[in-house]
């Protein structure tokens, strides 16, 4: 137990100088014995600063319609309605009174605007209210925010999201830690997720899937023996799928403070080729507990069978315990030389 606590106390150390968290010891040979990873997409793989590329009304003017996003969004910490209300207060609109507001989980947001019924989110919420929504919306591979005002469709904005700088490597680095099976799950669009799938060179994209349907899909794969299932996110949202998988990593600078909570690791940096570097400290630990472990009872064997021919004094006796023990240290401080 001392010789596997010295390396993983060392490991956690290094992690964290890597701005890597761990919120418990064991998590760190999860992380070594990782052969599934699951990734949420937004604010976990893309940036998550969205920008408003287009807007379109119908029926009323662009100027109300961004006035009625504003009001409704600017409680809103998602990064999709972060980027709404940043965009709304460029083109100086001014919000609205709102006297009743209900957010619908992975849906969007129902509100009364100056006496008005307002929903405001996803496509999928208009389709759940029987609302017509035009058709290029669907297959359009931008993010999409749609509004209606007492039951009738108002409009539209586009949104795009862009990569992190390291997320392409990071998805390189994982694989040539063996880490095969990396998949992309999110909320957004399956066309979306499939476009940025491709771009990251994943090959199991899962979109369109609510909170629950991520937490449902991630109780399937570690229920599957033969896995060792980590999932990657970052908000609100994710905190039952971190808690749900084996090991639950956290991005710590946007993510959530319920995410942060939930997760086993969390990376402070938000940079996802951290997760490669995790898993690749936790599996030279796992090598060196071995080694420890290995090295001490052959140590020790070989001084019981010479002391049972009589071959071994004293200092022999310490030196398989004490000076063994030493060892086991100095072979673990090689993980701060990785």
């Amino acid at each position: 137990v001392f010789l596997t606590s010295v390396a993983l106390a060392i490991s956690a150390y290094k992690l964290g100088k890597q701005k890597v968290l761990v919120q418990e010891l064991y998590c760190i040979e999860t992380l070594a014995r990782t052969d599934t990873l699951c990734l949420d997409k937004t604010g976990t793989l893309t940036t998550g600063r969205f920008e408003v590329t287009m807007v379109e009304s119908t029926g009323i003017p662009a100027s109300d319609l961004l006035s009625v996003l504003l009001s409704v969004e600017r409680k809103s910490t998602h990064p999709v309605a972060q980027a709404v209300v940043r965009y709304a207060e460029k083109q100086d609109s001014v919000p609205m009174e709102i006297t009743d507001m209900r957010e619908l989980a992975g849906h969007g947001v129902e509100a009364i605007v100056n006496g008005r019924q307002v929903l405001v989110g996803n496509i999928r919420l208009l389709a759940e209210r029987d609302i017509p929504v035009p058709k290029e919306l669907s297959d359009s591979v931008s993010t999409v925010v749609v509004s209606t005002i007492d039951g009738k469709y108002a409009g539209h904005l586009l949104l795009s999201d862009t990569l992190k700088k390291d997320a392409v490597d990071a998805i390189r680095r994982l694989k040539d830690l063996d880490v095969k099976d990396i998949r992309l799950l999110s909320g957004d669009k399956q066309e979306i997720v499939n476009q940025f799938a491709e771009r990251l060179g994943v090959d199991k994209a899962y979109g369109n899937l609510l909170p629950e349907d991520k937490a449902a899909y991630i109780e399937r794969l570690t229920a599957e023996t033969d896995k060792l299932v980590a999932f990657v996110g970052d908000g609100m949202n994710d905190a039952p799928v971190l808690a749900l998988s084996d090991v639950g990593i956290a991005m710590g600078g946007l993510g959530s403070d319920a995410a942060i909570e939930s997760a086993d690791v969390v990376i402070q940096t938000d940079q996802p080729s951290k997760v490669a570097e995790a898993i690749s400290i936790g599996r030279a630990t796992r090598n060196i507990v071995r080694q420890n472990i290995v090295g001490s009872i052959g140590v020790k064997v070989i001084v019981l069978v010479a002391g049972a021919f009589g071959f071994a004094t004293l200092w022999e006796a310490v030196f398989a315990d004490v000076g063994v023990s030493l060892l086991a240290v100095l072979n673990s401080i090689r993980i701060l030389k990785r």
